[in-house]
């Protein structure tokens, strides 16, 4: 096309607006990929962006929408005609239309539902009932459902009337009269099969699926584990509701990790992306745990003041404190890292804390006898004492051990006691080992030079 080559998407756009020829911009859009559209909607102001939607084909200007935050898809919606309203929120999953609808005010989520076809308010209706984290919550409803006695014929023909609404179409699910998960079966077997074949004879018995009320990290998980397209949702009872499909288990993977990426570096997630984010939220969002790390690290201060005649006899001692802490705080930043990630990918789990204790003991004693040389040559030609350089040497073995253990072992009893492992970021990792060096310094320094 003559615009993406030569210009940018957006000058094409801006002069296809401009010429007034409504043909060409449909044509234009047409090409485009429904990410792309959001993309550039920002870059034009509203009656513009109306324009835009207005001439997008209505499957396109839906899924275009799911990309926008939830103010700026009710702000079109409810000022883009009615007519095409209805027709754009009629193409919108179920899932992006319940999230829409909790997310504003209550008045206009009863302009947005006034305008959703009858006959999908009673699944959205539905899934506006489970937390918005949980598989119930980021689930579909549009899925194919058949019976283990029907034909392959049959079903091939149910298809047909309900494949156009699905968005997961590489697994058929067949369930009982009461509406239990009995099997699944792929649209695959199913086109390859004899139309006489019961549905029966080819689906597979042994389904996995995630409870409603599950986690939606655990739904990503059990999709991640079994490369699966597509995971039922299933009751108690063990009654099909909804399917989770991979694409939105995308989502809630970089949803999930963003969060731990936030609480790693020592603050609470943020509910809209930085650039969104106003200071005054930015500013709350950090405070809370910089206040909490200050009043920590004021144990640091007091630990110091209690060995200040210590420090007054061998002044020499000072100069290897931030030495000490920052090595031992490194250390167990990098354990706790390792260990929360293990975690997040299901390789270990609060059982495993015992061999985690050992392993990472060894390495403390490994990575001590190696830092702890280092770190006795460093202090001698610094400080010119032997005595202070073992005391510095053998002070790094210890902490080197004792940051190995606390960094890789804190987070593990934190998910035994329902806590994130993630609040036990490097920060506060570094915090906590700051104030145990300090007395494991003090401590070998009184015994070796004799305080």
């Amino acid at each position: 096309m003559k615009y993406l080559v030569n210009g940018s998407l957006k000058q094409a756009i801006h002069e296809l607006l401009a010429s007034g020829n409504d043909q060409n911009l449909m044509e234009f859009l047409h090409e485009l990929q429904p990410f792309d559209i959001a993309t550039l909607l920002p870059e034009f102001e509203e009656p513009e962006q109306l324009k835009i939607l207005s001439l997008t084909e209505p499957e396109i200007a839906a899924e275009s929408l799911e990309h926008l935050n939830h103010d700026d898809q009710y702000r079109l919606l409810d000022h883009l005609p009615e007519h095409i309203a209805r027709d754009i929120l009629a193409r919108m999953s179920d899932d992006a239309v319940a999230d829409l609808v909790l997310a504003i005010h209550p008045r206009q989520a009863q302009e947005i539902l006034r305008r959703v076809p009858k006959e999908d308010l009673a699944g959205i209706r539905l899934l506006m009932t489970y937390p918005d984290d949980s598989a119930g919550g980021i689930m579909s409803l549009d899925y194919i459902a058949v019976r283990e006695d029907w034909s392959v014929s049959r079903v091939i023909n149910h298809f047909r009337k309900v494949g156009s609404k699905a968005t997961v179409t590489n697994y058929v699910y067949v369930v009982d009269p009461q509406g239990r998960l009995a099997g699944v079966t792929s649209l695959k077997e199913v086109l390859l099969s004899d139309p006489n074949t019961l549905v029966s004879d080819i689906m597979y018995t042994k389904v996995v699926s995630v409870p409603v009320g599950a986690h939606q990290e655990e739904a990503a998980k059990l999709l991640s584990r079994y490369d699966f397209v597509a995971l039922p949702v299933t009751e108690d009872d063990g009654r099909l509701v909804g399917v989770i499909a991979v694409d939105d288990i995308l989502d809630v993977i970089e949803e999930e990790d963003t969060e731990d990426i936030h609480k790693l570096g020592g603050s609470q997630p943020l509910d809209e992306p930085y650039m969104n984010s106003s200071l005054f939220e930015l500013v709350r969002k950090r405070m809370g745990w910089l206040l909490v790390l200050f009043i920590a690290e004021g144990l640091t201060g007091n630990i110091l003041k209690s060995y200040e005649d210590v420090l007054a006899q061998v002044v020499a001692l000072t100069f290897f404190i931030p030495l000490l802490t920052d090595t031992g705080g490194n250390s167990g930043s990098q354990a706790s890292t390792m260990v929360i990630r293990a975690m997040a990918l299901g390789e270990v789990t609060f059982k495993d804390v015992a061999k985690i204790l050992w392993k990472e003991l060894r390495i403390g004693a490994m990575l001590g006898l190696i830092m702890g040389t280092a770190g006795f040559i460093f202090s001698w030609v610094i400080g010119g004492s032997q005595t202070v350089a073992l005391t510095v040497s053998v002070t790094l073995m210890f902490i080197l051990m004792l940051s190995s253990t606390l960094g890789a072992v804190l987070p593990l009893i934190g998910t035994k006691f329902g806590v994130d492992p993630a609040v036990f970021s490097a920060p506060l990792i570094t915090t906590i080992v700051d104030a145990t060096g300090l007395l494991v310094y003090f401590a070998v320094a009184s015994r070796i030079l004799n305080l």
